[in-house]
């Protein structure tokens, strides 16, 4: 009987049309469907299959998340000053089919007398929170701000920042996000200590130089220490997604700068990290990678000293097999620098001349967005507004 039942299986699955089998395998979760390549040896081979790679992408891009319902998009921008002026950070909302309106939103009170290199802390806002941070010498600030309502709350400052005369602190903001367990919003920052006197540090003062995890409370208005050793963030993009914060590191453990590339994933709520490598193919001396959000997706954007650029997406956490290269975008003449992605597959670029841009992923055109930024300074914000108090308690 079992083997009677297979054999009918068997030839279910061979009459099945190789256009009506992509079409169902194309609108799979990209686990799942990593997974199914067990099933059937082409299986395992769809993304080297242009026809079905073709179906995937269009589903890919016509299928709104809803991770996206009622939000907008934010340009958070620097400007490259002539000499002798001043550095400024400038806020955008865009809208419009075609981004057409850009309207300028004003800083929270702290920021109206330096508004110089504020950070947001991720590509995502939470229940209408940003976080945003502002690194000026010793002078740190750090506060929640809902645009919508302008309500701010200035984060305190940590008790481990300071702890010796001989010792400053380096702060890296990792993260910020939500504990949906315990309905808590948490920053996550590393601090690393350096000796700025030139003289010999006493020997008890080294108890407090090692470099070290700390996380906000909300709920507590508090700094802790965590007891943690795990990868720093090589770049400024952090993401938050489903109470987990995201980064990619070139660190090992102890923070010393010989690994390969790979994505650091911190659970709020269990306070707890996991690392997935980045596939061989992904890693190159050459390569600049850029790690974003696209269509709920974690994806990086990956290029070299060329205007090709290829967009992997993460199936499944922890997995480097599910790695999965869905775009190619080649040539774009005078493109530099991704600088973040958008709601229904935009992805927003900087040109040579500082130009910023977005390209379409579904018409492959490219459109100017009318306002320039400075290198490594600009970052769009996926934000959704909310009249709710910040924490909402």
């Amino acid at each position: 009987m079992e083997k009677s039942m297979g054999a009918t299986n068997a030839k279910v699955i061979n009459h099945i049309p190789e256009d009506l089998a992509f079409s169902i395998l194309s609108k799979l979760p990209l686990k799942s469907l990593k997974r199914f390549g067990c099933v059937r040896r082409s299986w395992a081979l769809l993304f080297e299959n242009l026809h079905f790679l073709n179906m995937y992408r269009n589903y890919f891009i016509s299928n709104n998340h809803s991770y996206y319902d009622g939000t907008s998009i934010l340009l958070n921008q620097t400007n490259n000053p002539l000499s002798g002026e001043a550095f400024h950070s400038t806020l955008y909302l865009l809208s419009g089919e075609r981004f057409e309106n850009m309207v300028k939103l004003d800083w929270p009170p702290p920021f109206h007398e330096d508004d110089s290199f504020i950070e947001i802390l991720s590509k995502t806002s939470v229940n209408g929170t940003l976080c945003l941070a502002q690194k000026n010498g010793m002078d740190l600030k750090c506060l929640f701000w809902n645009p919508t309502t302008d309500e701010f709350k200035i984060i305190p400052s940590s008790p481990f920042l300071y702890q010796s005369p001989y010792m400053e602190p380096t702060v890296d903001f990792n993260g910020f996000g939500y504990d949906h367990v315990r309905d808590d919003y948490k920053v996550l920052r590393w601090l690393c200590f350096f000796n700025i006197t030139g003289v010999e540090v006493p020997w008890e003062d080294y108890l407090y130089v090692d470099p070290m995890w700390e996380i906000y409370s909300l709920r507590s208005n508090s700094w802790t220490k965590l007891d943690i050793e795990m990868p720093a963030s090589a770049s400024n993009e952090k993401l938050h997604v489903d109470g987990v914060c995201h980064w990619w590191s070139i660190h090992d453990d102890i923070n010393c700068y010989d690994s390969p590339p790979r994505l650091v994933s911190f659970d709020l709520c269990n306070e707890v990290f996991l690392t997935t490598h980045l596939s061989s193919d992904m890693i190159d001396p050459l390569n600049i990678l850029h790690l974003t959000l696209l269509n709920g997706f974690i994806a990086f954007i990956i290029y070299d000293q060329t205007t090709t650029f290829h967009i992997r997406i993460l199936g499944e956490l922890g997995v480097k097999e599910s790695w999965t290269k869905v775009f190619i975008l080649e040539p774009l003449p005078s493109i530099e620098h991704p600088i973040g992605a958008g709601r229904k597959g935009e992805i927003f670029f900087r040109k040579d001349d500082d130009e910023l841009v977005w390209f379409d992923l579904s018409t492959q055109m490219i459109e100017e967005l009318g306002v320039k930024g400075r290198e490594h300074c600009c970052h769009i914000v996926i934000y959704k507004d909310s009249l709710l108090p910040i924490g909402g308690f």
